[in-house]
């Protein structure tokens, strides 16, 4: 059995390899909220960027429940956080930043925000696509499950010649690999540098309306230095310095595909 599982591992290895997640060109983040992907994955999008790479993020939902208050004006809110994401998106260096303002809480179809990442993916040209992990056992929030499925549904349809062109029109165009952030079951440190985390928190430090004082608790203070902590620990146990936990996918293992990506 064990002989089994090595040869099968080395098979898997040969037939569809595992990307290098540097050799592409494009690179499409998607967020449920404002500030998800600066959380999650900031250091990364400010490598891929400062690599020359073309960014793009795409933001799911308007925000309007990033209030600890209940009585305030929503509209106004949904404009301070959008201003607040294309801020932090000119730190990162994104090319560009889609809002598709479905409302904040999931009451949406995950039907209709699939059409709308599948349509971004292909106009794109998207070699890469990350989102959250659907997977995490703790996740609760019904915006960050329907967002990380209706992704990973999207990028396999990305490369289906028959449906973009009868959904939107265009020709397919293959996404190369998913890589979910939020997750407890990485199979790839992304090796990043410090500069990169500054760059994150430097972004994150544009969200004033998300980290504030509370309970003479200073929350920037608190999620800088929890980011600083977590790429040292995700870089240490691979001697990378620095580094994000994700769970990569490449296009070859997304269906029917029983075996654990590794």
């Amino acid at each position: 059995e064990k002989v089994m599982r090595i040869f099968t591992k080395a098979l898997i290895k040969v037939a569809a390899p595992m990307p290098d997640l540097d050799s592409f060109q494009r690179y499409l983040f998607v967020g449920p909220h404002p500030d998800d992907i600066e959380v999650g994955v900031g250091a990364t999008a400010a490598k891929l960027c400062r690599m020359g790479k073309e960014v793009e993020f795409l933001i799911v939902t308007d925000g309007r429940y990033g209030s600890d208050t209940a009585d305030y004006d929503k509209e106004e809110l949904i404009e301070i956080r959008k201003q607040e994401t294309l801020k932090s998106a000119e730190i990162i260096g994104a090319k560009k930043v889609i809002f598709l303002t479905y409302d904040d809480g999931g009451d949406y179809s995950e039907t209709d925000i699939k059409n709308d990442i599948l349509k971004e993916i292909v106009e794109f040209k998207a070699d890469v696509v990350f989102t959250p992990d659907p997977l995490l056992k703790t996740e609760c929030h019904s915006d960050h499950l329907k967002v990380g499925r209706a992704t990973s549904t999207a990028f396999m349809f990305s490369g289906i010649a028959g449906v973009p062109k009868d959904k939107f029109g265009l020709e397919a165009y293959a996404a190369k690999a998913l890589a979910y952030y939020y997750t407890e079951i990485p199979n790839v440190r992304y090796k990043v540098k410090k500069q990169d985390v500054e760059t994150q928190i430097k972004a994150l430090q544009q969200f004033p309306s998300q980290f504030k004082v509370v309970d003479n608790m200073d929350q920037m203070k608190m999620i800088s230095a929890y980011i600083r902590f977590r790429a040292l620990r995700a870089g240490f146990w691979r001697f990378k310095g620095r580094a994000e936990e994700l769970r990569v996918v490449p296009n070859s293992r997304m269906h029917c595909f029983a075996e654990k990506v590794k």
